[in-house]
C-alpha cells in the first residue's frame, strides 16, 4: 500500500473511532490492517482487527454484544443508538465491503 493509501486508511480509522468512543481504533502500518481495542474495562481489554473498516466494525459489534451479555446487572454499558446498536460508520448493505473514502474536503483538492 502506498503512503497515500495508508494516510487514507488512517483517516478511515479516525472516522470509525468517532463512532465508537469506548474503543481505540487505528490503522496498523506494520500489519496493513485496522485494529481496535475495547477500553471500557481496563482489566479485560478486548482486541480485534480487520482488513477493511466494515470487517473491523462487525468484529467490534460482536465484542460489544458479548460484553453486554456478560456484564453484571446494574453495570454501566456502552451507550447504544436509538435502535439498540452502536451507529455504524460504514454502510451495512449485504455484500458491500467499503474501502477508504475520501473526506469531502479532500475531493475538491487538485
Amino acid at each position: 500500500m502506498s503512503s497515500r493509501a495508508d494516510a487514507e486508511a488512517a483517516r478511515v480509522a479516525r472516522q470509525v473511532q468517532q463512532h465508537a468512543p469506548t474503543w481505540l481504533v487505528m490503522w496498523s502500518l506494520r500489519h496493513r490492517r485496522f485494529e481496535a481495542w475495547q477500553c471500557s474495562d481496563p482489566k479485560s481489554c478486548r482486541t480485534v482487527h480487520g482488513r477493511t473498516a466494515a470487517e473491523l466494525w462487525n468484529r467490534m459489534q460482536q465484542v460489544e454484544l458479548e460484553l453486554r451479555r456478560t456484564l453484571p446487572r446494574g453495570a454501566a454499558q456502552p451507550t447504544p443508538a436509538a435502535n439498540g446498536r452502536l451507529s455504524s460508520p460504514v454502510p451495512a448493505a449485504p455484500g458491500y465491503v467499503p474501502g477508504p473514502r475520501p473526506h469531502p474536503d479532500e475531493r475538491t483538492r487538485p
